[in-house]
């Protein structure tokens, strides 16, 4: 307005200003581990502003659900060992305990897809590490499968190449977990990944053992639709830890 004249910004007092002293603004950063803040200090007012950057991670979380999704694995290969060597009638409910191993893999994967979601610092992609617990978890639910195929009242005798297919798949199942409690420090598993590949060849010969309608012709059409069934449900199960392996690779690829 006309007549009024602006009040001098000095380290004086100026005339006809309530303002006494003007001090410059001047910032001070201060951080602590995950945090930035910035304080505005204006006279003797300080203005404080909390911008969190990232939250601070908790990476051995993903380490302990890949521990336990081993676990499971684990406990679904005893299972099918189990299986091998009780009578008939017992198989079913057998077979059934491994529902139970599947709730606590499907909890573990959950828990890695939680631990993505509240982390973003992570020890591997974010990408590989969701397919790693995806990839574990579904090869549970294979050895369930296979499982539920064994129990079948068609087997009074299991079929030639059984007893080899599955101590393919305990060989697979005693690696992946010794891969696990690996990857955490050495993350290019490639020994692993050469393993599991090998074990995969090995059981495509199975299959077509265990699937031969020949001598499975002659005790029925009811055991040869049984022994094809049970060689395909190896096959996938073997195929899902070959699965895990493509992930162990592209986890080597990029962190080695």
């Amino acid at each position: 307005m006309r007549g009024l004249r602006p009040a001098r910004v000095s380290g004086f007092e100026a005339p006809g200003s309530n303002i006494s002293r003007f001090e410059r603004p001047t910032a001070e950063r201060r951080s602590r581990p995950g945090t930035h803040l910035t304080h505005i200090t204006v006279g003797t007012v300080q203005i404080g502003a909390g911008v969190r950057l990232r939250r601070p991670s908790r990476q051995a979380v993903f380490f302990t659900q890949f521990g336990a999704l081993a676990d499971s694995l684990q406990d679904g290969s005893l299972i099918l060992a189990e299986l091998s060597g009780i009578p008939v009638e017992q198989r079913r409910a057998a077979a059934e305990r491994l529902a139970e191993v599947c709730d606590s893999a499907d909890g573990a994967a959950s828990a890695v897809v939680r631990a993505l979601r509240e982390n973003y610092a992570t020890p591997f992609d974010r990408d590989s590490l969701y397919r790693l617990a995806s990839e574990l978890c579904q090869a549970v639910h294979r050895l369930d499968s296979v499982a539920f195929v064994l129990s079948s009242s068609a087997f009074d005798e299991f079929p030639v190449g059984v007893l080899e297919m599955l101590a393919v798949l305990s060989d697979a199942t005693d690696q992946t977990k010794r891969m696990l409690q690996r990857i955490s420090s050495k993350p290019d598993q490639w020994e692993y990944v050469d393993s599991v590949t090998r074990l995969f060849h090995r059981a495509e010969a199975l299959r077509l053992q265990i699937s031969d309608t020949v001598p499975a012709a002659r005790k029925g059409m009811v055991h040869v639709a049984a022994a094809t069934q049970l060689g395909f449900a190896f096959y996938e199960a073997v195929r899902s830890f070959r699965a895990v392996s493509e992930v162990v690779a592209e986890i080597a690829v990029r962190e080695s």
